[in-house]
């Protein structure tokens, strides 16, 4: 064991008098709660604590045998040191392994004493202070053995006003520390907390429907579909019907896959359902699979298939928990997750997932397209007709996808492939100019509109009702969110245009 100088504040006071400087500091760090109450600041005034970091004593971990931790409540539980990580030990005494980050966090904060600032040099230079630092009794007391026989014990107790750091002490010496809130948090773990999370079973295939409720709005409810080569297409049907956009959907559906769990708390209680703000939560999120398989490659390289049963699972985001988390109900148990994790949900906004290109339908197989305008009507049509070999089997590529021959025609007359994919990329370019006031479904008559079918059936139409000079109101499937040029569709269309046969829209 080393034990370094302690610093405490007089390295920062050249000139002063070092005892009566070390006096005064000390006395403020502790009083400060007093002082600032009975002489507030001024508005926009902020006291700035500097810390003094320094570690205190080290000890040699490969020593550890065990770390025990008792809260002020009455709980204790028992931490194992062996092959370099620490275990839960159980009533059992069997040991239930725990997050490797959290147990190296317990073997650094219980083999090195590192501290912020010393408070005093003796306790009993703040005897009268120790009840309201939290010391009496501690909030904390974690005991560390070693394989010699050796004990040290620390203690923690209250946190220093409008800080985050804590009252400390050890057995090493007399002296009264701040420490960080990394130590504080580590010992403040419940064993209920330290136990492995079994998290929901999420799989994307799988997902089909993604229900987002934010307090006091409407639901934002997504459906997903996914094919065979995993891509997603994604409709909003909730607080309106829409096309989503692709990279949208895939951002949703990667938000819900890698969507984890954290250190478990409590169970949720009518007792303290409101300490976490699941009373009303902030956001509700349900998750709805279907049944089906999936297949998981395990760590010795073998390729597994699971049923997995059809499932709606519910979590509810209550209040956030400091700068990086959010209290999560799951199964009726809090957790803490990540706000990262979490951030497409909070911030979801029906509007954000709307498709900007709504002629675009990925890569879904066309089967045709009719354009009708003032100027006439364009009807495109795509026939896929399998190749039959002469023995009557069905010719394959080297991949072993059946080989079709395409035709397509525009009002009867035939196209040229490239012709026909050239228009379509141009349809997926088509973008919206802005967004409209509010959600409408207009009536009337349109200047255009584009009806597009897919080889799988679906169908999706796009009608363009004037605006202004230069604008049409867009309805996708009946509903409008925005505005279009008046020239989106023709200059789509291109050499199309002129292949447009006067016919009224009906």
């Amino acid at each position: 064991m080393s034990r370094s100088e302690k610093k405490g504040f007089r390295r920062y006071i050249p000139f002063l008098s070092l005892a009566a400087v070390l006096l005064l500091a000390a006395a403020f760090v502790f009083l400060l709660p007093v002082i600032k109450q009975t002489f507030p600041a001024d508005e926009g005034e902020t006291y700035v604590y500097t810390p003094t970091c320094m570690t205190v004593a080290e000890f040699d971990e490969t020593s550890l045998k065990t770390v025990t931790v008792t809260h002020s409540g009455g709980e204790s539980y028992t931490l194992v040191y062996q092959d370099e990580i620490m275990s839960l030990e159980t009533d059992t005494g069997e040991l239930e392994a725990i997050s490797a980050t959290i147990s190296d966090n317990f073997i650094k904060y219980a083999t090195t004493i590192y501290v912020e600032d010393t408070i005093a040099e003796d306790e009993s230079e703040v005897a009268d202070q120790l009840s309201a630092m939290g010391f009496e009794p501690p909030l904390i007391t974690a005991t560390a053995v070693f394989s010699d026989g050796s004990e040290i014990t620390v203690e923690l107790g209250n946190s220093l006003y409008d800080t985050t750091y804590h009252y400390y002490r050890w057995s090493g010496d007399n002296g009264v520390y701040l420490c960080n809130e990394g130590v504080y948090e580590t010992f403040n773990y419940t064993a209920d907390m330290l136990r492995t999370v079994t998290q929901p079973s999420i799989t994307a295939s799988l997902v089909e429907r993604v229900s987002i409720l934010h307090t006091g709005e409407e639901s934002i409810i997504c459906t997903f579909e996914t094919d065979e080569e995993g891509t997603v297409q994604g409709t909003l049907q909730s607080p309106f019907v829409y096309p989503m956009d692709a990279e949208a959907a895939d951002n949703l559906i990667s938000a819900v896959e890698n969507f984890r769990l954290g250190a478990r708390l409590m169970p949720v209680t009518d007792e303290n359902r409101a300490s976490y703000g699941l009373d009303t939560p902030q956001t509700v999120i349900k998750i709805t699979q279907r049944e089906g398989l999936y297949s998981e490659v395990t760590s010795e390289g073998a390729f597994l298939s699971y049923t997995q049963a059809a499932s709606v699972i519910t979590l509810k985001l209550g209040d956030a928990d400091g700068e990086f988390f959010y209290f999560c109900e799951y199964e009726g148990t809090c957790y803490r997750v990540s706000r990262f994790l979490v951030a497409s949900f909070v911030s979801a906004d029906a509007l954000n997932y709307a498709t900007l290109n709504p002629a675009d339908l990925g890569d879904e197989t066309l089967q045709g397209m009719t354009v009708q305008t003032g100027d006439g009507t364009l009807s495109i049509h795509a026939s896929y007709i399998e190749n039959v070999l002469p023995n009557n089997e069905l010719e394959t590529d080297e991949d072993g996808n059946v080989v079709y021959t395409t035709e397509i025609t525009c009002n009867g007359e035939t196209i040229t492939i490239d012709a026909f994919e050239a228009l379509i990329e141009r349809l997926k370019l088509m973008t919206i100019s802005g967004e409209l006031d509010s959600v409408t479904e207009p009536d009337g008559t349109p200047r255009w509109q584009l009806t597009i079918t897919t080889a799988q059936g679906k169908t999706r139409t796009l009608a363009a009702y004037a605006m202004d000079t230069f604008s049409d109101i867009l309805a996708v499937d009946g509903v409008a969110l925005y505005y279009i040029s008046n020239e989106a569709l023709d200059i789509a269309l291109g050499e199309f245009s002129a292949l447009l046969t006067q016919t009224n829209i009906e």
